[in-house]
């Protein structure tokens, strides 16, 4: 059978070019593969042909005996010769010619590795021979690897060369073999191994016991567990082993040991249980578990867990009232992991529900309701459902809960019938647990609770689960729409209770809800209906706004869409659309303040749409705002030539990164004080402000920076403006009237071990 280390070399020349084939014997690691690809091809076409295999033996022996080869070719051919005697090529007599050579290259301190290439993957007594009988021949490292291959070889008949090796000076020799007699394993080895100091053969006869009957591997294996001179680590090896072979042994063995004091042996204990074939081992472990200090129970309860058998039920929960909280936590983690019953459910609950008295610590009842959660058992379900329905007032609540934790679809019914329950605490697990699990067909139903609530926490939770619950319905064009009508109905003071869940639906529908609330002419719904909709969690509100901001009967919330919408877009830089021109469009009718229709115009600086320029063509005639509309009409044209092209001094940096509108890229180079970007405009233009965005990147600024602003790039001309970089942005302003095709902005500062990093550029 080829090796995966074989396919892969055989697979790699195989795909070589086929051009003329140079000598095997010239080959070198890194040139041409040609020999071997011809050579392999040789071995795959030969398949278990005995005549084919035998002749490329013979020749691969030749090979391997070429004094003129690379170490290259020889280790090339040496792996090869292992395969082909692998697959079966006819096995020479050991004293025959061409294995005397490879008998002589065994003990060869420079060929011996080569040899053992070739003869480890080949089977049979006369390989094993050739190892063994070179093996009082060979000397230091070549003696070491031949004992290396005697032991993955398992070679029983080499025991008696191997036992007087135990003697040797050299501590390596001795070692070696002691593993090699260890690996073989049979009676002999054993023997061999006894005759020697245990600290040497340890090792060694664990590994042999392994392999023993079970009678005589746990004499070994207790002799060694119980003699002192064993190291530690072999002691317990030997400990674990025995318990695994003999598991009608195993129970009291490990309870002894957890009883004990050896912590080593007690760990080891411990790691047996979960694994052990014992049949009497829980039930065994269980009645013994209260009399073992707290520690102790606590893993044992862990290990109890990891074997789920229901044995260890009644101690496991006696242990979720000990006094210490690592052994409850334990116990209470055990149970979601053991046989699920009556008992264990209503032990759970009453602990999740002990910790709203204050009865149980918050840590115990969150771990009582995961285990709660997850424990199974055909009795379980049924449990916690009629638990909700009919156990005690004080317990209720903690199944209720388990209802959505567990995902009991079937008991919403019997949620939805909760409302009615004279219990506050009741009636908001309900309506929580309905939150989690009711699907988008009970809307109806848990708004009309939302509606009918008096409770202030209750009517908060049922107005997030009425929210959940309509987020999860798939049909995104109409949901809502129940909510949204409630409230265009409700009274003001119910439609203001109701208003939170608008800005968590978000979306076009929602924010036009809470627009028609803002126009109204009640300032105490009208106001914090615009205030929620400039807290809008996306662009959806904006149309909405500018109506506000337009007809809102309140000047109020006239101010406060408008300052909303003008606080967007400073803080926004999306690239511009057509639709973000309507909306400036629309904030300049609602506004005669110059200071703020000249601010909506610097936000056209962003535009590139022919909207826009016919926009700021219409305003040239104001006198208040002609000059701003100029140069707004400027940059807007000087935007529909396209987007800047760039320049800079290292372009490694992924330069392109800096104007992607994407915060998870960025151009970065090290501050070494001599970096530079150029943006070209393409056509000459007004420049305001220039901001570098290094939010992601927050301590990533140039150290100084100079700025150059040109018609002629190459001319940069003198610095129109210098500074030092900011934390977050770096913005930086011009002189009023700067316009220029070319931005140069150089780094002037080294700044040792940091980057200039840009996320993204903007321009004003």
């Amino acid at each position: 059978m080829l090796r995966p280390l074989s396919l892969l070399l055989l697979a790699a020349s195989l795909r070589a070019a086929d051009t003329a084939t140079p000598p095997l014997h010239e080959l070198t690691y890194s040139g041409d593969q040609q020999a071997l690809v011809a050579l392999d091809r040789e071995f795959v076409s030969a398949g278990r042909d005995p005549a084919r295999l035998a002749a490329l033996e013979k020749r691969l022996l030749a090979e391997l005996a070429r004094r003129d080869a690379t170490f290259a070719a020889r280790q090339a051919v040496a792996q090869r010769l292992g395969l082909v005697l692998a697959a079966g090529a006819p096995v020479s007599p050991a004293n025959s010619d061409p294995y005397k050579k490879l008998a002589a290259m065994l003990v060869d301190p420079r060929d011996s590795d080569l040899a053992r290439l070739a003869l480890a993957p080949a089977p049979g007594a006369a390989i094993d021979s050739l190892l063994v009988n070179a093996l009082g021949k060979a000397k230091d490292h070549a003696r070491l690897g031949i004992l290396d291959t005697i032991a993955t070889r398992r070679i029983a008949s080499a025991v008696p060369a191997l036992a007087p090796l135990l003697r040797d000076a050299g501590a390596a020799t001795a070692q070696a073999a002691a593993r090699a007699l260890g690996a073989i394993g049979n009676p002999a080895a054993l023997t061999a191994l006894r005759a020697a100091p245990i600290e040497l053969t340890a090792a060694a006869r664990l590994n042999a016991a392994a392999q023993l009957p079970a009678a005589a591997a746990l004499a070994e294996l207790r002799d060694l567990e119980k003699n002192p001179r064993v190291p530690a680590p072999i002691r317990h090896a030997a400990f674990r082993t025995a318990l695994d072979r003999d598991p009608t042994a195993a129970a009291p063995a490990i309870a002894a040991a957890l009883a004990g004091d050896d912590g080593s042996r007690k760990q080891v204990a411990l790691e047996a249980i979960a694994s052990s074939r014992a049949t009497d081992l829980v039930p065994s472990l269980a009645a013994k578990l209260s009399s073992y200090d707290a520690a102790t129970q606590a893993a044992v309860i862990a290990a109890f867990a990891r074997r789920g058998e229901a044995a260890a039920v009644p101690s496991v929960l006696l242990a979720t009232t000990h006094s210490d909280a690592a052994t409850r936590a334990a116990a209470l983690s055990a149970l979601g992991f053991l046989p699920g019953s009556r008992d264990i459910v209503a032990a759970l609950a009453k602990i999740v529900a002990a910790s709203t008295s204050g009865d149980t610590t918050a840590d115990d009842a969150k771990l009582a309701r995961q285990s709660l959660a997850r424990l199974a058992g055909p009795d379980v379900s049924a449990a916690i459902l009629a638990g909700a329905e009919k156990a005690d007032a004080t317990l209720r609540p903690a199944y209720l809960e388990q209802i959505a934790l567990r995902n009991l679809t079937e008991g919403i019914p019997l949620l939805l019938r909760t409302r009615n329950d004279p219990s506050a605490p009741i009636r908001l697990a309900a309506v929580a647990a309905l939150g989690d699990i009711a699907p988008p067909s009970e809307q109806r139903a848990v708004l009309d609770w939302t509606l009918a609530a008096t409770d202030e926490a209750e009517q908060q939770r049922a107005l997030r689960s009425l929210v959940n619950i309509i987020l999860r319905d798939p049909s995104t064009d109409t949901r809502g729409q129940l909510l949204f009508a409630a409230i265009e109905k409700a009274s003001p003071e119910v439609a203001l209770r109701l208003l939170p869940a608008l800005t968590r639906i978000g979306g076009t529908r929602s924010a036009d809800t809470a627009a028609r609330l803002s126009v109204r002419d009640d300032a105490t719904l009208a106001e914090p209906a615009t205030t929620a909709l400039t807290r809008w969690p996306d662009d959806t509100a904006l149309p909405a706004l500018a109506t506000v901001a337009e007809i809102a009967a309140s000047p109020a919330s006239r101010d406060a869409a408008r300052a909303g919408l003008l606080r967007y877009f400073e803080r926004n830089r999306n690239p511009w659309t057509p639709e973000f021109t309507a909306l400036v469009q629309r904030l300049l009718k609602t506004t005669s303040d110059t200071t703020e229709r000249k601010s909506l115009l610097k936000f056209l600086h962003r535009a590139s749409d022919q909207p826009a320029l016919d926009l700021i063509e219409s305003l040239k005639s104001d006198p208040t705002l002609a000059s701003a509309a100029t140069t707004a009409g400027e940059v807007i044209r000087a935007n529909r030539a396209g987007p800047p092209a760039l320049r800079a001094s290292d372009a490694s940096g992924n330069l392109k990164n800096i104007l992607d509108h994407k915060t998870s890229t960025r151009w970065s180079v090290p501050t070494n004080g001599e970096e530079w970007i150029e943006i070209d405009f393409k056509v000459s233009r007004p420049l305001q402000a220039i901001t570098l965005d290094q939010t992601t990147r927050a301590a990533e600024f140039p150290e100084r920076y100079e700025v150059h602003v040109t018609d002629d790039a190459a001319k940069p001309g003198p610095v129109v403006v210098s500074g030092e970089g900011q934390r977050n942005k770096t913005v930086i302003t011009f002189p009023t009237g700067t316009r220029g095709r070319y931005v140069l902005i150089k780094n002037v500062a080294a700044r040792k071990d940091s980057q200039w990093a840009i996320v993204e550029l903007y321009v004003d």
